[in-house]
């Protein structure tokens, strides 16, 4: 899908236009959800290439306090190296909050997440949008933006 596509379908689900939605397929939102675990699980082992191996070719992505990232090369640098400096033993517990397919192959994922380690001491939570695109049969991330939100004070 070109990204022009993409946006198009993004600028209809903004719009509240009815995007040629498929009916809710449980075999595609049970793929969606599997990407993530996969993420979840290279994560738990600091394996970058396994964690960049789910971005698309064109995909970018923003994460808190760092700049755009953009290519599937790009990001294998970034998670490298984030895994051998900030966020090495950082624990990640990760949440896919909602799944909604846009089209037969596009999907908008809100999440959550928890960063934890002891020492140096980090704890942080908050949540992400992803877009995902089905490409060759296969589920990957083409756009990832990641905010932290604050603890809740009660």
């Amino acid at each position: 899908m070109s990204r022009s596509a993409l946006l198009a379908a993004l600028a209809t689900l903004v719009l509240g236009a009815s995007a040629a939605s498929p009916a809710e397929s449980p075999d595609d939102e049970a793929a969606v959800r599997a990407h993530f675990t996969s993420f979840a699980e290279a994560w738990v082992k600091g394996d970058a290439r396994a964690v960049a191996a789910g971005y698309a070719e064109d995909a970018d992505i923003v994460r808190p306090n760092q700049a755009p990232v953009t290519s599937r090369a790009a990001i294998l640098a970034f998670y490298e190296q984030m895994f051998a400096g900030p966020l090495k033993g950082v624990a990640k517990t990760m949440k896919v909050d909602r799944v909604r397919l846009i089209t037969a192959d596009v999907a908008v994922v809100d999440g959550s997440y928890t960063l934890d380690r002891d020492e140096p001491a980090l704890h942080a939570r908050g949540a992400s949008v992803s877009v995902l695109a089905k490409r060759n049969g296969r589920w990957v991330t083409v756009v990832s933006r990641s905010y932290r939100l604050p603890f809740p004070t009660s």
